[in-house]
């Protein structure tokens, strides 16, 4: 059966690591920013990348809050396979959210932090709705999860719709990598390609969406 300490790994212990990993891919590359341009981190730059970091604090609270909710669940021969795929779909999310924001910060360089702050901050906002349409998922499961008892344990075909929903979601997380792609595909960040790299990155939450309208119908509502 699935324990604690599993649960802390899925929806704390690797969005945190994903975290650590994204603070210090971007405060790596700034360092190397400021070896080729003097003054570079006397421009407000460091304050700038701590405002890049809260956001890769967002599936850390999430996964805290479905943490919380998925402990009280009744663990059972058919639901454990359920909880533990869920654990692994948020954990993934997690990751290629995180990892995908940093990227556009560091695929951009020094304008991330100077004249194209604002719109960096706005291609970075992108790839986070893979991760809130997990948990908007994840806390669908967990509600059919909360449902079953004792007396009416979740049935397997119940549990395989789950299964099949969250697999979906594992497809839809990579809407994140892939807007951050499509983020970064001119060789300047300027006015005119950010409105192009824009549509792009937006265009590629499509395969999020589909994903989550196919997770929806998946879902027991009894």
């Amino acid at each position: 059966m699935v324990a604690v300490e599993d649960l802390l790994l899925y929806f704390l212990i690797v969005p945190a690591l994903a975290y650590a990993g994204a603070a210090f891919w971007v405060r790596r590359t700034m360092q190397k920013i400021a070896e080729h341009q003097l003054g570079f981190l006397r421009e407000g730059v460091n304050a700038r990348f701590l405002v890049f970091s809260t956001l890769f604090v967002t599936p850390i609270l999430f996964g805290l809050v479905v943490y919380v909710t998925v402990l009280p669940a009744q663990v059972t021969p058919v639901s454990d396979p359920v909880i533990r795929l869920l654990g692994l779909t948020y954990a993934l999310a997690a990751v290629l959210t995180v990892l995908s924001e940093a990227w556009i910060v560091v695929r951009w360089k020094a304008a991330s932090y100077k004249e194209m702050f604002a719109r960096v901050l706005v291609l970075m906002v992108i790839p986070e709705t893979a991760i809130v349409w997990v948990l908007t998922v994840a806390t669908m499961v967990v509600g059919v999860l909360h449902r079953s008892t004792s007396e009416l344990p979740l049935s397997q075909a119940s549990a395989d719709r789950l299964t099949l929903a969250l697999e979906f979601m594992i497809a839809g997380s990579f809407s994140a990598p892939l807007g951050a792609f499509l983020s970064t595909r001119q060789p300047v960040l300027s006015a005119q390609t950010f409105r192009r790299l824009l549509l792009w990155e937006i265009a590629a939450t499509v395969l999020a969406v589909a994903c989550l309208v196919l997770a929806f119908q998946q879902i027991p509502r009894t």
